[in-house]
């Protein structure tokens, strides 16, 4: 049983921190982080693509939720007069992905039965960005893209997102 036990625990974390999703961020060095205090929230307009009719409507509430709330935990205060705009879209992206057989070798030679496949996938991306309100530049961004069935689904799933995110932005620098 003991034999079994460690095997099993180092699958499961590293199979937990494979399916984490990956997050970019960047600062422009010009602003001073620390001098924002305020914050207003906006959704970028959906667009009318044929690849943007899958994006999950409650999944952009969510997110805007989710972005609010850890602003406001972070010591933000949302206003109408902010000295920021943050800014979040929630975009798919079809691509074409293909995968490869290398084919066979046997005693006498070679066989070759390579074989390509190509199969449709569906890429989500969530990006932030926090715009200087008088300037309208970006001071801050955060992307992170993953796989449709990665994708978060409840509000658990999108708060640990954003939080992963938003906890990379350093006001102190």
């Amino acid at each position: 049983m003991k034999k079994l036990l460690l095997p099993t625990l180092v699958f499961i974390f590293i199979y937990g921190c494979a399916i984490q999703p990956k997050i970019d961020t960047d600062t422009d060095r010009t602003y001073s982080l620390s001098s924002y205090k305020s914050f207003s929230l906006e959704s970028l307009e959906m667009e009318d693509e044929p690849s943007q009719i899958s994006v999950n409507p409650i999944l952009l509430q969510r997110v805007s939720r989710s972005i609010e709330q850890k602003l406001i935990s972070r010591g933000f205060t949302k206003s109408s007069n902010p000295d920021m705009i943050v800014r979040f879209s929630v975009a798919t992206e079809r691509e074409v992905d293909r995968s490869y057989s290398s084919g066979t070798w046997y005693r006498r030679g070679y066989f070759d039965d390579r074989d390509e496949k190509y199969y449709r996938v569906d890429k989500d991306s969530l990006s932030i960005r926090f715009h200087d309100a008088e300037t309208n530049e970006v001071i801050w961004y955060a992307f992170s893209r993953f796989s449709r069935a990665q994708a978060p689904k409840t509000q658990e799933e999108v708060d640990k997102l954003v939080r992963q995110a938003i906890s990379k932005f350093n006001p102190g620098l």
